[in-house]
């Protein structure tokens, strides 16, 4: 564990505002690059995708940790699989504004 972190059994959640809670029938995840849409997936696309299982630690810069943190999810690997893009970085935005930037070759190969 890294020096003076401490760890947490529960999920310590920090937020500038309430979490946003998108209907499901209105949920959607698209692929964008240059203004235009590459793919969009509806919740029961998604679902339909094939997901994966990671177990980690998370390392949280309020120096909480949690060890063994187990998530199911879609690899950014396979959706990228479905779309051609030259893009290098990759620019992602969720519900309540957030955004994060990383080059592809970070988020892709497992």
């Amino acid at each position: 564990m890294p020096p003076g972190q401490y760890v947490t059994q529960g999920f310590p959640v920090l937020s500038a505002g309430p979490t946003p809670h998108t209907p499901l029938p209105e949920w959607t995840f698209s692929i964008r690059q240059g203004g235009d849409t590459l793919k969009s997936w509806t919740w029961q696309e998604f679902q339909a995708l094939p997901a994966e299982t990671v177990t980690v630690d998370i390392h949280c810069v309020t120096r909480w940790t949690k060890l063994d943190t187990v998530w199911r999810g879609v690899s950014v690997d396979t959706l990228l699989e479905q779309v051609e893009h030259d893009a290098p970085y990759v620019l992602a935005f969720c519900d309540g504004g957030y955004t994060s930037n990383l080059p592809v070759k970070d988020v892709t190969g497992g």
